[in-house]
């Protein structure tokens, strides 16, 4: 017998834009469980009632979970967001638009602080997250 059983793996989302907004969506609606933190927190309380768990803070979002992905305005706002955010152990998969540069300064400041680091981009708009291709 086959075992089938598909554990969905938890994770935090910092940053709820149209982007950002787009990727909670797609995840709660496969069933993941998302912990969510924006600076505007009106935009994480709308996830709420479809599943989303609301941080009070990154500190929190980002403790919350050993998966963080990052989807905020630019790399500054990245350094002002984890601003003495604890990261040791976790994996940050960032979707932030940046430039190579700054996606290779980000990882050395990941490592530094203890973390795995993947710079990563989106090929999309918001109206094609979670939608078959």
């Amino acid at each position: 017998m086959t075992d089938t059983h598909v554990t969905k793996r938890p994770l935090t989302l910092l940053g709820l834009g149209d982007m950002g907004t787009a990727l909670a969506r797609a995840w709660l609606t496969a069933g993941h469980p998302v912990t969510v933190w924006n600076r505007t927190a009106a935009k994480a309380a709308a996830l709420a009632p479809h599943g989303a768990r609301v941080a009070s803070d990154p500190a929190a979002a980002v403790a919350a979970n050993g998966l963080v992905v990052l989807c905020l305005l630019d790399d500054a706002s990245i350094a002002a967001v984890l601003d003495g955010v604890d990261l040791t152990g976790k994996d940050l998969v960032n979707l932030t638009t940046g430039t190579p540069a700054e996606g290779r300064a980000r990882a050395r400041w990941a490592e530094e602080r203890g973390a795995r680091f993947v710079d990563a981009g989106i090929m999309g708009t918001p109206t094609m997250i979670g939608t078959p291709g």
